[in-house]
């Protein structure tokens, strides 16, 4: 390691400056002042020879007092890059977490209805075609599809001719234009209005009530029309029995038992029966054989209520078999 002695004489000979040898001599030996040469000889020089003593003065300092040169962590590189994130990403993990969280909470406060979304309810409904006779009711709800069947008598199905709504821009009907089924929304809450269907063959056009925001939403209902449609194999029904009766005979088919029947024990998978007014309704997809029934009425999916004398033995035709069937509790 070069002394300041030397790295003085370095920065004139750098500059350009030429001391006499003398004078070089004396310096190193020590009997001119450094000072002096340093001065009055250097401040002559050229900025190079300014610049060059600067670092010779740095270094004879850092070698003198044993301290290492400033250290920087980073380089300019290294900054630029960490200030583009910050500029693209200004927020922490967590704090993005907790954006979504807050997004979330106020999405789900958005979306949460005011009240408990509606039950569902699927029902079978007899048209009453005669006049003066009241409109059938379905219930809509926003979000919701509700399935409406048409049936004949003997659960078969009864094609859609044709349909008109009485507010279409406040429900929305889909149809295939080929089968009995009709599928309605409602696009609003707090709606009512109406409909009409016209069946293929059947002259008289069912008209239906349409309601919203109510507790309950029909999923699917099967209006049943008390006649053989075009599809039926034969009239079973009995369609001049009082309508009391009829309406029991559809209650039961919903699975609902009659108000003040008895429910009979019988196998599970062969239905279910009930004593009501001295009568025995039956429950089942089997065909009764014995004894005679009295009326019978039937679903799309092959359910039938039967009506029949109160009985502990019953005979049924299951997959061409004829099987017994024990009731018990009358």
């Amino acid at each position: 390691m070069h002394s300041g002695k030397h790295m003085l004489v370095l920065a004139l000979l750098v500059a350009g400056t030429s001391p006499a040898s003398a004078d070089i001599y004396d310096v190193l030996r020590g009997t001119q002042s450094s000072s002096n040469l340093t001065y009055n000889d250097v401040q002559k020089a050229s900025p190079a020879a300014t610049a060059a003593q600067a670092q010779a003065q740095a270094q004879a300092q850092g070698s003198d007092s044993g301290a290492q040169p400033a250290f920087k962590p980073t380089t300019l590189r290294d900054e630029a890059f960490k200030e583009l994130l910050n500029k693209t990403f200004p927020l922490l993990p967590k704090q993005i977490e907790d954006m979504h969280k807050h997004f979330d909470d106020e999405q789900l406060a958005i979306r949460t209805p005011a009240y408990a979304p509606p039950q569902p309810v699927s029902s079978t409904l007899t048209v009453d075609l005669s006049p003066g006779a009241t409109p059938p009711v379905i219930r809509l709800a926003t979000g919701f599809v509700t399935s409406i069947v048409f049936v004949d008598s003997t659960g078969k199905s009864w094609p859609v001719a044709d349909y008109s709504l009485g507010n279409p821009s406040t429900f929305n009907i889909k149809w295939d234009n080929k089968t009995n089924t009709l599928f309605i929304q409602s696009l609003k809450d707090h709606a009512s209005g109406n409909m009409a269907v016209r069946l293929g063959d059947l002259e008289t056009p069912i008209m239906i009530s349409i309601v919203t925001g109510q507790k309950e939403v029909d999923y699917r209902v099967d209006f049943q029309v008390p006649k053989t449609g075009p599809n039926a194999e034969a009239a079973v029904l009995d369609v001049s029995m009082p309508n009391s009766a009829s309406a029991t005979l559809m209650t039961a088919l919903d699975g609902v038992p009659p108000s003040g029947s008895i429910e009979l024990n019988v196998a599970k998978e062969y239905g279910r029966a009930w004593a009501y007014n001295g009568k025995l309704l039956f429950r089942t997809k089997l065909t009764i054989l014995s004894p005679a029934w009295s009326a019978m009425i039937s679903s799309p999916d092959g359910t039938r209520v039967y009506e029949l004398v109160q009985t502990p033995l019953i005979l049924a035709s299951q997959n061409g078999k004829t099987i017994k069937i024990e009731l018990s509790g009358l």
